[in-house]
């Protein structure tokens, strides 16, 4: 992978993606995930791809958007070159998740929403914005609706019944029927990805160590790249098979670093700068608790369970409104509720509070993480930061000194059970 000359929109991708293959580049089945990443990068590419359906955020059904949709784009911010683009379309302290997704949809470089669809769930005030700023240069843009709590009696039915909608207006930009078929063959293919993920998160955390933090996490995050999600599935599957043999024939000392969980802001590709700086204090990821990751690990129900559409349609926007992530609701017990199995199941060291400047709504959910942790005896570091880099010096002696704490307690927590 090289670096051109005048792209800093690829050149912030290949930087990341170079560091990576650098320290797990004895793993030719990674290269695959590598690939794909960068060409979400390439500007060539991304001129001539033209896709039907771009999908805005993380919070639409996948079950449903598969049903009408083989090839699915998904914009999720990530790019500091993107957010650039937007400044002039956003206000001065909007987040850079927001600039950038909107930077992805409206730059000077690749027309990618010339023909598109472009969908969202409109469970925020920042994204209602970002539609109307889409719509307003022309964009095409179908916003679903969200009920603002999941505690309402008629809320599974409005959601229901949105989604429906959703999928119908879709299907009439695709040319894709919705049909019961369709549903089923998309929940099933869903299913079988976030399957493969998961025995892919399984596999890398028993062979811990062999791949970066950061590899498992770019991985993952491929399901939203990848042009076919089937054979995205099929390729974790292969890593993963890759990191068992590596691992029968190399049996290394397991890692004694701290492990940690990332909660809050999302952490998207390209900008890796937390996943950077946990390693670098030499900390490891334990798990990432945020709104791709919950979506991506939501349990799938079983379509032959269900006898009608309707039945297997409310199912679906239940899993999917109780488990709604927006950092905007009152109670995001969504995001909550995955932290704490997260926290039940990994045992982690420490956890990293990651909060973007102008995402301050993840600090209202500060407080009740910090007791969830305290009563475990886990500490928690807040780190709030943005899509630059000049901060990253700073960050990282404070960073340090949470990993220098966190190896202090765990060497005192070894003397007393040996000594008890």
């Amino acid at each position: 992978m090289k670096h051109t000359e005048h792209n800093a929109f690829q050149n912030e991708a290949l930087e990341t993606l170079n560091r990576i293959w650098s320290e797990n580049n004895h793993f030719s089945e990674l290269k695959w995930f590598l690939n794909i990443a960068a060409k979400r990068f390439d500007i060539e590419y991304l001129n001539n791809i033209k896709p039907r359906v771009i999908v805005l955020g993380d919070d639409i059904p996948a079950e449903i958007l598969y049903s009408v949709c083989d090839d699915p784009f998904h914009v999720i911010g990530g790019s500091l070159e993107a957010a650039h683009w937007a400044d002039e379309l956003t206000p001065r302290d909007t987040d850079p998740f927001s600039r950038s997704s909107l930077g992805w949809l409206v730059n000077p470089e690749f027309e990618l929403a010339k023909d598109a669809l472009i969908i969202t769930a409109v469970s925020n005030d920042s994204r209602r914005k970002l539609v109307s700023v889409l719509q307003s240069v022309g964009r095409n843009v179908l916003a679903l609706d969200v009920p603002p709590s999941n505690d309402t009696p008629n809320a599974v039915v409005f959601y229901k019944e949105h989604l429906v909608l959703l999928a119908e207006k879709i299907a009439k930009h695709t040319g894709k029927r919705f049909t019961n078929g369709s549903l089923r063959r998309a929940v099933k293919k869903v299913a079988e990805a976030r399957s493969a993920r998961q025995r892919f998160l399984m596999t890398a955390e028993s062979v811990n160590g062999f791949l970066s933090s950061e590899a498992v996490l770019l991985v993952s995050q491929c399901m939203y790249f990848a042009d076919d999600l089937e054979e995205w599935s099929a390729r974790a599957i292969g890593l993963g098979n890759e990191l068992e043999s590596f691992g029968r024939k190399y049996a290394l000392p397991r890692r004694d670093e701290p492990n940690v969980i990332i909660l809050g802001s999302p952490v998207v590709f390209p900008n890796f700068k937390v996943p950077q700086l946990i390693a670098s204090a030499g900390m490891t990821i334990a798990a990432v608790a945020d709104s791709l990751s919950l979506e991506a690990s939501l349990a799938v129900p079983n379509a032959k369970a269900f006898v009608s559409a309707d039945s297997l349609l409310t199912k679906i926007a239940k899993t999917h409104l109780k488990m709604i992530s927006s950092g905007a609701r009152v109670s995001n017990d969504g995001l909550f509720s995955y932290f704490q199995y997260l926290l039940n199941q990994l045992r982690p060291d420490g956890i990293v509070c990651h909060i973007l400047k102008g995402q301050i709504e993840y600090d209202f959910e500060l407080p009740r993480i910090e007791k969830a942790a305290e009563e475990m005896g886990i500490p928690v570091f807040r780190l709030e930061t943005d899509y630059q880099y000049q901060d990253i010096e700073q960050l990282r002696i404070r960073m340090e000194a949470f990993s220098e704490m966190l190896m202090h307690r765990r060497i005192v927590n070894n003397k007393k059970r040996r000594t008890a």
